[in-house]
């Protein structure tokens, strides 16, 4: 935008112009006395000059909690929450993972991370706000499909005429260049036809971890904030769930989850892009009990470690064929 196009008199036009200031929005870098010093412009034709060219750049107007409330604003404002189709997760969850942010879900081996992840994929086809696809993108082992017709299996009957599997889409990628053109270029594609509502990641840890070595931590920690980044822009402007898996390592140092013997990998940059962080975890002895049909299973517990909506709280989980269940939440002292 050009001076000429805010309405300035000649003089102050001039002024600007003898301090090499040509475009609307240079106006906009400096403070009021450095312009003052520069144009000689008294401090209130400065004041009101930044506010003419502010109102010319900035459209957005300002909202309220209650526009908010009743939706009375653009997409990036209208959070919803996406159910794990577990009422007693969802009550600790508050309604189920928040959209435009990043959430990880994270444990070790064999915790049902992954069987989480693809009852959300299922749960967000019932979603009655925002009903919608998923997209899966593997990056360890092969996409566990038998397990995912399993719990079709039992979700199809509650959306009887449709493949719940038709609205999930799966990429599988083994190194950046594959990761990064898949969450550029297909995802923007797929969102914009407004197929999906979810992103899964699984896992985060896997290229990451077999990219760089030790003697890379810069390299690494500046790569997963440039990532984490572009993840957190699509979750933001779009208002749609992503959520990233990620492995754990050793606390060698028996620092933060208090004293567990595992930490969530990737360190405290990665931490810090998460806005929410779930864990999942076996319990450290292993009790066994049945279910209704008689079968066996091991428990398990879901833990919020953090999350600026959500209160630390835990709870112990079961996997069945129809995926993951709560048992009893439990609220801890914070």
């Amino acid at each position: 935008m050009k001076l000429s196009d805010l309405d300035l008199d000649s003089k102050m036009i001039m002024a600007l112009k003898k301090a090499q200031i040509v475009e609307a929005k240079q106006i906009l870098y400096f403070s009021n006395t450095e312009l003052q010093h520069l144009t000689n412009i008294s401090s209130d034709n400065i004041l009101k000059l930044k506010e003419k060219v502010a109102e010319r750049y900035i459209h957005q107007r300002c909202y309220n909690a209650l526009n908010i409330y009743q939706k009375e604003v653009p997409l990036q404002l209208q959070h919803w929450k996406l159910s794990t189709a577990c009422r007693t997760i969802d009550s600790i969850l508050r309604g189920g993972i928040l959209s435009g942010v990043l959430t990880e879900i994270t444990g070790g081996s064999g915790c049902g991370k992954t069987q989480l992840c693809l009852q959300l994929c299922i749960s967000v086809q019932f979603n009655k706000e925002r009903a919608g696809g998923a997209v899966f993108i593997c990056t360890e082992n092969a996409f566990p499909s038998k397990r995912l017709q399993q719990m079709i299996q039992h979700y199809g009957q509650f959306l009887p005429g449709q493949n719940l599997g038709d609205k999930i889409f799966v990429e599988h990628v083994v190194d950046f260049d594959t990761l990064e053109f898949c969450v550029k270029k297909k995802l923007p594609t797929l969102i914009n036809r407004g197929l999906i509502q979810l992103v899964v990641l699984d896992s985060i840890t896997a290229l990451f971890r077999c990219q760089y070595d030790s003697s890379q931590l810069l390299n690494r920690a500046k790569h997963l904030i440039e990532f984490a980044s572009t993840l957190r822009q699509l979750a933001h402007q779009n208002s749609i769930i992503v959520v990233c898996v990620n492995q754990v390592s050793a606390n060698m140092n028996k620092i933060g989850l208090q004293d567990s013997d595992v930490v969530p990998a990737l360190g405290l940059t990665w931490s810090n892009q998460m806005t929410c962080r779930i864990l999942l975890s076996r319990f450290t002895y292993h009790e066994e009990y049945t279910d209704d049909s008689g079968q066996a299973m091991t428990r398990r517990k879901l833990k919020v470690i953090f999350a600026p909506h959500l209160r630390q709280s835990e709870l112990d989980i079961q996997i069945s064929d129809s995926g993951i269940q709560g048992i009893k939440p439990q609220f801890l002292n914070t």
